[in-house]
């Protein structure tokens, strides 16, 4: 019995024994050693504002998951650098971390180890920059690059209605986010004026991309704007231009919403950034990996809405103007941030009226047109008091506009206007001036009052505004000339209409209209008339003149005027035109003109940006009070051509109330 009961012991001993040593089945690439107790380490690129913020989505994940901080490891390199990546990794790997969440300088060079750790039971995902097609990652967490690219493009689109030269500063020619977004860019360019220099390489080096946006901006001088893809290379270009004194000739859009990026838009050297959401893709990094973990893969991406394999962190288009809100969005969801909105300061050398504006917190504009009974300005008003009303409720400061000016066109009435303002107090003039020396004086005024005064519509050159903001008039002039040339040939006679003689931008419009004709000598131009803006003396004007030429074979009207009397006023000029073929263009692309043109009264249209008059022009009052932004002294609002092609896209335009929408082509 005893021998028995031995050798049961013994037997129990062996098998227990047999079955500790027996061997664990290896875990899957998706799964992690389920003994092991939870670690994470997120990798990051370099040593830079946007990764501290992925670090503090790292961090905020930690303490909401209840981790440790020895259980949430952030690593960046000092610079960008593959081979640091790569024996991070290796370490990590060495250890059996749970997970690994890498943010890959170079995909390809990256996706062996990351392959590697796979196999090793870790669970990779990556973050930032997508990995390469058949990745071992998981799931990549970050923008849709592409997306955010053509959002940048869109952008900068918007920011040069004309078209232009576009510098790109990539950083690097392997990373697939930056051509990602390079190509997206190039898509939202598409269909503009906009022409893409060849991307700059800058190697993602700060020093670098200075050196080269300084050798793009001295080799174009006509360079219209600039694109930084990555965090760093956009203030490196807001940095060059400030150096090439072009703030606000070149325009700025960026990536991400670092320090030094708000602080450019704060300044006005950077007009837009597209901000990545870094913040999340650290917290989310860190959350599906444990979720993975701790619940499995089905449910952990079910949870997390992921799609494809990704996470879209999404991102924000920053202004000025809404700098603001996208701050109070961060803290309402308890993101930190460094920059802060608070007491915000114009910089030196800003001139005294924008300090007084600031310091009572209110921001009061005039904006006076040439008359108040000439409905093209009624657009413009309408502009004014919206972009006003975003720029209060952005805060900090109220804006009020004034809409005020002479009932009709009158440079004495409009100079005592002036002088009315600027005894009220207003800190700001937009004016559209009825004659450009008889403006001088009266703008000198209130310069000297300490207003800011800008012209937009018609000009005063040497008043001292600080800019003038409109159509190109002369340009504007030799289009309405083609035009006319296209619809009624090479030879006849034509006549001109005008406003107040003298006029600014009237007069460009003629001298434009007369150098186009001059290249067409069968063309003579048999009569100028003038209607002193008064819609009842256009008509009179154009009816003595179609009598005095009956065989007359087109018009040019550089106003509007007579467009708003009612149908039948002139019937001399409408027989002419519906029964023997006379053609007509006119400026303006008004609703009324679009109804004339589809009715055969009129052949082709020159059209102004009459919401901008009024909705730029607040904008940029603004940022020059508030920010100390400068200005060209012609910034040029663009035009738009009409015919019987587009006709009907631009009247939608009127009945949407949206501008923004692309015309199409004119007739060939």
């Amino acid at each position: 019995m005893k021998r028995l009961n031995l050798l049961f012991v013994v037997l129990t001993v062996v098998t227990l024994v047999a079955a500790c040593v027996q061997p664990t089945p290896a875990p899957g690439p998706a799964q992690a050693p389920a003994a092991k107790e939870f670690k994470v380490v997120v990798i990051g690129k370099s040593v830079h504002p946007y990764w501290s913020n992925v670090e503090k989505g790292v961090r905020a994940a930690a303490k909401d998951l209840g981790l440790r901080d020895d259980q949430v490891i952030f690593f960046v390199p000092p610079k960008e650098d593959v081979a640091a990546q790569t024996q991070t990794m290796e370490t990590y790997i060495a250890q059996g971390v749970t997970g690994i969440a890498i943010a890959p300088s170079d995909p390809n060079a990256l996706e062996p180890v990351m392959k590697k750790a796979a196999d090793a039971g870790i669970l990779v995902t990556t973050l930032d920059t997508p990995p390469v097609e058949g990745s071992v990652s998981l799931v990549y967490i970050g923008t849709d690059n592409f997306t955010a690219g053509k959002i940048a493009g869109e952008t900068m689109a918007k920011l040069l209605p004309n078209g232009g030269k576009v510098g790109i500063g990539r950083g690097s020619d392997t990373a697939l986010n930056a051509l990602q977004r390079t190509e997206g860019f190039l898509e939202g360019i598409k269909g503009t004026k906009i022409v893409a220099l060849q991307p700059v390489n800058d190697k993602e080096d700060s020093a670098q991309a200075l050196s080269l946006a300084n050798s793009v901006i001295s080799a174009n001088p006509d360079l219209a704007g600039a694109f930084g893809v990555y965090a760093y290379n956009g203030p490196a270009w807001a940095q060059a231009i400030k150096e090439a004194n072009k703030v606000g000739q070149i325009k700025l859009v960026c990536f991400d919403a670092t320090t030094d990026i708000i602080n450019g838009i704060k300044e006005g050297v950077i007009d837009a950034t597209v901000a990545q959401r870094e913040f999340d893709m650290g917290y989310k990094s860190v959350q599906i990996i444990y979720k993975i973990w701790k619940d499995g893969k089905e449910k952990a991406f079910a949870e997390m809405g992921v799609k494809n394999g990704v996470i879209d962190t999404g991102v924000d288009v920053i202004t000025a103007a809404n700098l603001k809100d996208y701050e109070a969005s961060l803290d309402k969801k308890g993101i930190p941030h460094e920059w802060t909105t608070e007491g915000w300061e114009p910089p030196v050398g800003v001139k005294p009226a924008a300090h007084r504006a600031l310091a009572d917190g209110k921001i009061t504009i005039a904006w006076i047109p040439k008359a108040l009974n000439n409905p093209v300005f009624e657009l413009g008003k309408v502009g004014a008091e919206k972009k006003a009303e975003e720029l209060t409720k952005a805060g900090p400061y109220e804006v009020e506009v004034i809409y005020i000016g002479s009932v009709a066109s009158d440079m004495a009435e409009q100079a005592r206007v002036v002088e009315d303002v600027v005894a009220r107090g207003v800190d700001a003039i937009g004016i559209s001036c009825n004659d450009p020396t008889g403006c001088e004086d009266p703008i000198k005024k209130a310069l000297a009052a300490g207003v800011e005064v800008m012209t937009w519509d018609s000009d005063s050159p040497n008043s001292g505004r600080f800019t003038y903001l409109g159509v190109d008039n002369y340009e504007g002039g030799k289009a309405a000339a083609e035009l006319l040339v296209k619809a009624m040939g090479t030879k006849g006679k034509v006549a001109l209409l005008t406003g107040v003689p003298g006029a600014f931008n009237l007069e460009e419009r003629i001298r434009g209209f007369k150098d186009a004709i001059k290249a067409y000598p069968d063309i003579q131009i048999v009569k100028i008339v003038a209607c002193n803006d008064d819609i009842n003396l256009g008509v009179q004007v154009v009816e003595e003149t179609m009598q005095a030429f009956p065989d007359l074979n087109g018009w040019f009207f550089v106003g509007l005027w007579p467009v708003f009397a009612e149908r039948g006023s002139m019937p001399l000029f409408e027989e002419a035109t519906l029964k023997r073929g006379m053609k007509n263009v006119a400026f303006d692309t008004l609703p009324v003109e679009l109804e004339w043109l589809k009715d055969g009264l009129l052949h082709g249209l020159v059209g102004q940006k009459y919401w901008g008059w009024g909705y730029d022009t607040v904008q940029m009052i603004y940022d020059k009070i508030v920010y100390g932004k400068t200005f060209e002294s012609f910034t040029n609002s663009g035009m738009d051509l009409v015919d019987m092609c587009n006709v009907d896209v631009m009247a939608e335009m009127w009945a949407k109330q949206d501008f923004t929408l692309t015309l199409p082509p004119l007739c060939k």
